[in-house]
């Protein structure tokens, strides 16, 4: 990689300070990164890079070549292999196996490959946009299930009373069980789902996944695999086998492609039987930087400030799957170090950081929020995280915390940044101390980003301009789909409401003001709502009128 660059470089004239990333790149022999760097810093288009890759290493293009994709070699190779070393079988023979990469090959893997199946390699170079058509064209229905085939694997289970806890446990552990459940896990992490839905129906077994906040149904499985499925996931994550009529809780763990995954798992019970949701949680996941949490300049600005505080509280509102976590903790890390100290109170722990002493809660043994947090304050914390405000005995200690001296950042269901005023009010805790410890309320939503390869500029209805009336906008954009995306869209984006509590605020609070009074107050001291953040995201092409109006209630 050393000598292509230079090759680059001598062909290109790269300019000093990239050329001194790439020689350190090639000189530790990272292949991947020396050609990412290269699309990255755009030093020179793809065309040329793949024209400059083909002479140097003398790897003939895809596109030149007259070989046509064979879908039933290509599954031979695993999808987990496709995804970890961007690979795909494009032809197969008994003497030669092609192979499509958008990477030169280096040496190790092309041994491996030679290894593995036992016949002679050779390479092709693809652009990513040929790449990515080639391995939807292939996986499409990588993980379809063959309904019969499953049945036959299973055995007949119309025999198998589901009340029947001993037949129940032997089927449970048995490979067709174990790789029906395994094989749902790998789909969702692939499908980069965050939640997996299994749901016991009168005729059959539903399988449902929510990927971009949006659930899918993916499968309608036979109706009597159902208890077999559950049971298997309950069992893995330690609940009780035979409790079928109370929600149980729990969670479990799952490695793919070298990468651990914790699961929350939640069981329900319903009329025909019991429904599983599994949460799928990245271990160890990278925490985003306040600038990567994609706000807008003008709310990264007012976000901003609230590192500014010391002392009160800080109230992040949202529903579930709004994104709350994920703002909060990037807080939590950027206030992270060695003279704080932060002790959190979660249910369950999501995100592990090295400087935080984190406490999860288990009710079942008697750890809850209330008895946690009445002890944590003889801790001597600086900042306290409790994971959620939804009861008077939390709230009380929370606001006890901040009157004391401490930061104290939590969560709240709330439909924007202002009713978590009235919220804490319901709760029972006086204006006057509401007034005097919240400092900040993030409220957010996440909206679903057009993909930039297809999205199409139109000119905006009349009717459109009518609901959108705060934000001046000629031209939108929508979703159209390609292979590059799912249904037009790829990746969310937040619309933020941030309201910080200023002096007028503090005294409509402890004069107990009427929602649309501490409103107004809220909005000629600065704050964006929710829904001006989101049409300021549509107005640049970053999403649709149909994602804001399905997300904020306008």
């Amino acid at each position: 990689m050393q000598n292509f660059c230079e090759y680059l470089n001598n062909r290109y004239s790269i300019s000093s300070d990239v050329w001194s990333k790439l020689n350190f790149y090639a000189k530790n022999k990272k292949t991947k990164l020396v050609i990412d760097y290269i699309k990255s810093k755009k030093i020179i288009n793809e065309a040329e890079l793949l024209q400059a890759m083909s002479s140097y290493f003398e790897i003939e293009l895809f596109r030149n070549s007259k070989i046509k994709l064979d879908k039933n070699s290509a599954l031979t190779l695993d999808l987990s292999q496709v995804k970890k070393d961007q690979i795909l079988i494009i032809s197969q023979n008994p003497k030669i196996i092609s192979f499509g990469s958008i990477y030169p090959p280096d040496l190790f893997l092309e041994e491996k490959l030679k290894f593995k199946f036992k016949a002679r390699i050779k390479f092709y170079l693809m652009s990513e946009n040929e790449f990515k058509e080639a391995e939807n064209f292939i996986y499409r229905s990588y993980f379809q299930v063959n309904q019969q085939e499953l049945l036959k694997d299973l055995g007949d289970f119309k025999k198998i009373d589901s009340r029947d806890l001993d037949s129940l446990r032997s089927i449970v552990e048995d490979a067709p069980v174990v790789k029906l459940l395994n094989k749902i896990l790998t789909e969702a992490i692939s499908l980069k789902a965050s939640d997996i839905h299994l749901e016991q129906k009168e005729n059959h077994f539903k399988v449902r996944y929510r990927i971009d906040g949006i659930l899918k149904s993916y499968y309608s499985l036979p109706g009597e695999i159902a208890a077999a499925v559950i049971s298997r996931i309950k069992i893995i994550s330690s609940m009780d086998i035979t409790v079928r009529h109370l929600p149980q809780d729990g969670k479990m763990e799952f490695k793919f492609q070298e990468t651990d995954y914790d699961i929350r798992t939640s069981i329900i019970p319903t009329i025909y039987g019991e429904k599983a949701v599994l949460r799928l949680l990245l271990r160890n996941e990278k925490l985003l930087e306040v600038k990567e949490l994609n706000f807008d300049s003008y709310n990264l600005e007012r976000f901003k400030k609230i590192f500014d505080f010391n002392s009160g509280i800080i109230l992040l509102s949202g529903p579930t799957g709004s994104g709350k976590t994920t703002t909060l903790f990037s807080i939590l890390n950027q206030l992270a170090a060695e003279k704080n100290n932060i002790i959190t109170v979660e249910n369950p722990v999501e995100y592990k950081l090295e400087l935080l002493n984190q406490i999860e809660i288990n009710e079942a043994q008697g750890l809850t929020f209330p008895i946690i947090l009445r002890s944590i304050l003889r801790q001597d914390p600086d900042i306290i995280m409790i994971g959620e405000i939804r009861d008077q005995e939390t709230a009380e200690i929370a606001v006890r915390a901040a009157v004391t001296g401490h930061l104290v950042l939590s969560t709240i269901h709330t439909i924007d940044s202002i009713s978590a005023v009235s919220r804490l009010i319901e709760m029972g805790i006086p204006p006057y101390l509401i007034s005097s410890t919240l400092n900040a309320v993030v409220a957010q939503r996440l909206l679903r980003k057009l993909c930039p390869e297809c999205s199409e500029k139109i000119k905006i209805s009349q009717e459109d301009q009518n609901i959108f009336r705060q934000e001046k906008i000629d031209y939108i954009f929508q979703a159209e789909g390609c292979s590059n995306c799912d249904d037009g869209y790829r990746g969310r984006t937040p619309a933020a409401e941030i309201l910080l509590i200023n002096d007028q605020l503090r005294r409509l609070i402890s004069q107990e003001a009427d929602y649309s009074q501490l409103k107004e107050e809220a909005l000629a001291s600065g704050m964006l709502t929710l829904t001006n953040s989101a049409l300021k995201k549509m107005k640049k092409g970053i999403t649709t009128r149909e994602e804001i109006l399905r997300v904020i209630q306008i």
